[in-house]
């Protein structure tokens, strides 16, 4: 479907919604005469979203659907009934949430939340955002108890420095959050811990089996410099040399940075652009994978990262902006 045949879609999904009785009872039926026109226009990929007016029978419907070249179109019907846009907007179904990813909404607390916590290098926030909605709609069904839940606010609380009462209860009032609210989201995370460890386990053997060249096991140094260096200054003759930053370590040769990860041992590369200079490094030591705790554990790690990013990518996703 091109962008000029969106036209008669559009159209008819107003008449769709004018048509729709917008009392409670009738939601059930509304949705099926929206699955009915879903049906009859697939590629739009048309949702019925429901908006109960808070203390009243009336209730509100959206509906999104998906335009071919891109995004997400929502059509509404709002009644002309004297209410302002911003007193109608102020209780609409997605005034609070920043996004839904298969059909798990983030609010904007919610999501600031996450935010303090999810960050990582080479991840944009929105990217943080719909990653950890994938992980939550997958961890839903885990059952957890009591002491997992204890420990997921334990550690909670080491990491942020709340060892003591008066910290916690003063980040909660900080937050705006209360005892409760944090205990479910505590309970979530609890959940999320229990998947992640259990997915970690089920993809580590399969995933070590088609990656050992990324788990060798390698002893190497390498140079980020702002100007070229040669390999051969490595081995003590950096001098006065004050413009870089020497690295050793004994890691994973997928932990190396990508000049070096193919590097045999006693072998050598650079110097080469990286990273906004240069970059000059010496394998000095490396070994085959081995299949022991470690490796698999690490394996497991880089197959749920591999396994999180591909389901992202399949999630539908609809961003709501304020």
């Amino acid at each position: 479907m091109t962008q000029l045949s969106l036209g008669p879609a559009l159209e008819s999904g107003v008449n769709l919604l004018r048509g729709l009785t917008r009392r409670r009872t009738a939601v059930e039926a509304a949705h099926r005469t929206a699955a009915a026109w879903a049906e009859a226009h697939p590629l739009l990929e048309a949702q019925l979203v429901t908006s109960p007016r808070p203390g009243s029978p009336v209730v509100d419907y959206d509906l999104l659907i998906d335009d071919p070249s891109g995004g997400t179109i929502m059509l509404g019907v709002q009644g002309d009934d004297g209410t302002s846009w911003l007193v109608d907007h102020s209780t609409h179904w997605a005034a609070g949430y920043v996004l839904t990813v298969d059909g798990t909404h983030v609010s904007v607390s919610e999501a600031m939340l996450m935010l303090r916590s999810l960050t990582r290098p080479g991840l944009s926030p929105q990217e943080e955002l719909v990653r950890f909605c994938v992980l939550r709609n997958a961890a839903e069904r885990e059952d957890i108890g009591l002491a997992e839940i204890q420990a997921a606010a334990d550690g909670f609380r080491r990491r942020r420095g709340l060892t003591s009462q008066a910290a916690m209860l003063e980040w909660l009032e900080r937050m705006g959050m209360s005892a409760e609210a944090f205990h479910d989201h505590m309970t979530l995370t609890a959940k999320d811990q229990r998947f992640r460890a259990r997915k970690r386990a089920e993809l580590a053997p399969a995933y070590l089996d088609g990656h050992r060249d990324r788990f060798a096991q390698v002893r190497a140094m390498w140079a980020l410099s702002d100007e070229p260096i040669e390999a051969a200054e490595l081995d003590g003759s950096l001098g006065d040399r004050w413009d870089l930053r020497l690295t050793r370590a004994r890691t994973w040769a997928g932990e190396l940075p990508v000049p070096l990860r193919e590097v045999p041992a006693g072998g050598s590369a650079g110097p080469v652009p990286y990273e906004g200079g240069f970059l000059t490094g010496r394998v000095l030591d490396r070994q085959e994978a081995v299949t022991d705790d470690a490796t698999i554990e690490a394996a497991g790690a880089a197959a749920f990262e591999q396994w999180l990013a591909d389901a992202a990518r399949e999630a539908r996703i609809t961003w709501h902006w304020l």
